[in-house]
């Protein structure tokens, strides 16, 4: 696997965009305590500035998330681990590894200036500014936590939602819906894909100078009604890294949002070496295998 870098989790559209049809039933699955729901033939939902606004709504604050599940990582070596993931909303992103019986072997630890990757097994970690993984895209971690939920955002103006929706258009593509700013940063262009039930199904950012030379691809599956509104249980990124294709799959479970107390511990461990940031890769393969 070749200088595999967590940007890869950082951005991204599939091919296939899932069909925006108007006149359709515009339907949330019914879950937790979120709900949100339109009538087939509403008329309000048939436009596109309708559908802007009723997506926007649906982006639903939260303050914490904790899950369970499975990350798969495929190029040019595989692996397969159990994982733990928390949250603190604009804050932090922790991901335990933990292939067997539960224990954690590695973790990786996201902040909004930092990246933290410990390698338990051999008493190793990295510790880099959040530069090492963003490679010229102006992405925080709360725009982070979007993409590991597959919820929309705009960049530099947070999640969307009913306060900066003007600063996105919806638009219609044959039956095919796509969100886009409405203006793109310099060196990339971004959007979203839109499916009839008003989820997002993919996330594209395509560079269009040298400042950003990879684009990443990312599509979303298993939606979801929650306390935090409508979120993705499925994401799989594709990228082509240093010449080497690459996807992660991650998988959700047992989502729970809002939890008092919820601790990430973002301290360097003591007694470990030091890695340099480029052997990122070495690091999370030696966790897994």
């Amino acid at each position: 696997m070749k200088k595999i870098s967590f940007i890869t989790l950082i951005a991204i559209l599939t091919m296939g965009m899932a069909g925006c049809r108007a006149k359709q039933q515009i339907t949330t699955s019914q879950g937790g305590a979120y709900q949100h729901t339109v009538a087939a033939g509403d008329t309000a939902i048939n436009g596109l500035d309708a559908r802007l606004k009723s997506l926007a709504a649906g982006q639903v604050g939260w303050t914490s998330m904790q899950a369970s599940g499975n990350v798969k990582v495929g190029g040019a070596q595989s692996f397969s681990s159990a994982m733990q993931m928390r949250m603190i909303r604009d804050k932090a992103i922790y991901i335990s590894l933990r292939p067997l019986l539960g224990i954690e072997v590695g973790k990786i630890v996201i902040t909004q200036d930092s990246l933290l990757v410990v390698d338990k097994y051999h008493k190793r970690f990295i510790a880099e500014p959040i530069s090492l993984i963003t490679n010229g895209i102006p992405i925080t971690v709360s725009t982070m936590q979007d993409i590991f939920l597959g919820r929309a955002f705009i960049l530099g103006s947070g999640s969307l939602s009913s306060s900066n929706m003007q600063l996105a258009n919806l638009v219609a593509d044959g039956e095919q819906c796509r969100l886009i700013p409405v203006d793109n940063p310099k060196g990339f262009t971004y959007g979203f894909a839109i499916d009839h039930n008003n989820h997002v199904t993919a996330l594209e950012v395509q560079p269009t100078s040298g400042k950003v030379t990879t684009p990443y691809r990312a599509s979303y599956s298993n939606v979801q009604s929650t306390l935090a509104g409508v979120i993705a249980h499925h994401a799989e990124v594709s990228a082509n890294v240093s010449g080497t294709a690459f996807t992660l799959a991650i998988d959700m479970k047992n989502v729970t949002w809002n939890t008092a107390n919820v601790n990430i511990d973002t301290s360097k461990p003591q007694g470990y070496k030091r890695m340099n940031g480029q052997q990122i890769t070495s690091i999370l393969e030696s966790q897994t295998n």
